[in-house]
């Protein structure tokens, strides 16, 4: 049974005060926490588990593919369960877009009102475990256009979830990079 978390499954708490915590089911489904050393955020094992979410496919931009893979510092899960630590763009990818569903909506209208003709270089297919993001995609667009309804036109929002997030990985990614 392949779950579809929605936008609220995928924020941290510090991100929910939008919702009024009455309306939502007692058992709740954790995609995000706060890490351990309370450095930043973590996707839970959940987004990995092929039980519960099936195979998908993101076609991303060769660069930034390859950006993503050059990150510095440590790549992976280290705990001590079964099997190998969880690690490679597959990993580096859930990560990102677990950060993307966690951005400020207001910086994310900026990012694509910076980009409102954006086009993708070269794709490169990554299959990827993962939940169906179409629930969580859609209210997120509600969102943004809700701050910003210059964005109903957007390129990025005219395409299905898949290509979608693709697209909002891409340019979370180019707007950190050349922050620096």
């Amino acid at each position: 049974m392949a779950l579809q978390p929605a936008l609220f499954d995928l924020r941290i708490e510090q991100h929910r005060s939008f919702l009024d915590d009455s309306d939502m089911p007692e058992k709740r489904l954790n995609y995000v926490k706060q890490s351990k050393g309370h450095l930043g955020l973590v996707h839970t094992k959940l987004w990995e588990s092929i039980k519960h979410h099936n195979r998908h496919t993101l076609r991303l931009d060769r660069e930034v593919v390859d950006a993503i893979l050059s990150k510095t510092g440590p790549h992976g899960r280290r705990d001590k369960s079964r099997g190998r630590p969880a690690s490679g763009i597959r990993h580096l990818l859930r990560r990102e877009i677990m950060l993307l569903f966690n951005i400020e909506y207001s910086k994310l209208c900026q990012i694509l009102s910076q980009n409102m003709d954006y086009k993708s270089g070269k794709k490169q297919d990554i299959t990827l475990v993962m939940p169906d993001l179409s629930i969580a995609i859609n209210e997120l667009k509600q969102q943004l256009i809700s701050i910003e309804s210059g964005l109903v036109n957007h390129l990025v929002f005219k395409r299905m979830w898949a290509p979608c997030l693709a697209r909002l990985v891409e340019l979370v990614w180019l707007h950190k990079t050349s922050r620096r």
